[in-house]
């Protein structure tokens, strides 16, 4: 019994260790697409349909792409009374733009990590005043 507990825990640190991600977009695939030449389908078989896509007034086109990557915390400790390491998700939008004839512009990204670990401690702290003391009725 404490044997199968063990290989368990070990388990669970092991693919804890892995990362996974939802719709990954590889850098080099986007570094890959030329400007004036690209077209959105062929952005499209590359990297799958997009999570949201924009019409501009002007006539041109954007594809964002979200990518959700659990890795590790930067600490890498495991929280108290556990095996298993802490966690953080990062989240990345990539977003691509088209001109009016459906050709590749460019392309940009920005990334917001979040610790998946929070504590009691994390939600904060309650101050005197945050207690309302009633009267009974007078």
């Amino acid at each position: 019994m404490k044997r199968g507990l063990l290989v368990s825990a070990g388990i669970a640190v092991l693919l804890a260790g892995c990362a996974t991600t939802t719709n990954k977009v590889d850098s080099t695939t986007i570094a890959s697409f030329q400007p004036g030449v690209t077209t959105v389908a062929q952005v499209e078989a590359a990297l799958g349909q997009p999570f949201q896509t924009l019409r501009m007034p002007d006539g041109t086109q954007q594809l964002q792409y979200v990518s959700k990557v659990q890795n590790m915390a930067a600490d890498s400790m495991a929280t108290t009374g556990s095996v298993i390491p802490k966690r953080a998700t990062t989240t990345v939008s990539t977003m691509l733009a088209f001109d009016q004839s459906g050709h590749f512009l460019r392309s940009w990204s920005s990334s917001k990590t979040q610790d998946d670990n929070k504590m009691p401690s994390d939600l904060g702290n309650m101050q005197q005043g945050d207690v309302s003391r009633g009267t009974s009725g007078r």
